[in-house]
């Protein structure tokens, strides 16, 4: 899709009230790489690195590493917050105390419906029973899709 045809659908969204919700991100038909690194969702003690495409059957794929780089006693925590055109949200998190692979079984996959993917590294602690308490966290968070 070039510029052109894009301004063209970003009028032709606001004549129609957000009416083409439906329509793919532009970035919809090529892998992109994404880095929370010196965005606000940035944080000291943690890296989040990756790439997010869409699969051969529609659905947007999300993968990656999460990288605790201090050695301070504390994890490296990626959160991921996507929402969807008909208004629905997804959280998802990732924890580590060294380096991890994001996700399971190749990362995480969202409905060809996704709207956006948004990420935020933070550094937190253990409170046993299998919470996690976020210490500090990037600023704000980073739309990578």
């Amino acid at each position: 899709m070039n510029a052109r045809q894009r301004m063209a659908l970003v009028a032709a969204a606001a004549i129609l009230g957000g009416g083409l919700a439906a329509a793919a991100p532009a970035s919809a038909s090529a892998q992109s790489g994404w880095t929370a690194k010196g965005y606000a969702s940035d944080v000291a003690g943690a890296h989040a690195s990756g790439k997010v495409y869409t699969r051969g059957d529609g659905r947007v794929q999300l993968t990656g590493t999460l990288k605790d780089t201090k050695t301070d006693g504390k994890y490296a925590i990626l959160q991921i917050s996507a929402k969807y055109a008909d208004g629905g949200s997804r959280y998802e998190y990732d924890v580590t105390g060294s380096s991890k692979s994001i996700g399971s079984a190749g990362g995480y996959n969202f409905a060809s419906s996704v709207r956006s993917i948004k990420v935020q590294e933070c550094i937190g602690h253990s409170g046993g029973s299998g919470h996690w308490y976020l210490d500090k966290c990037g600023s704000g968070w980073h739309e990578i899709w």
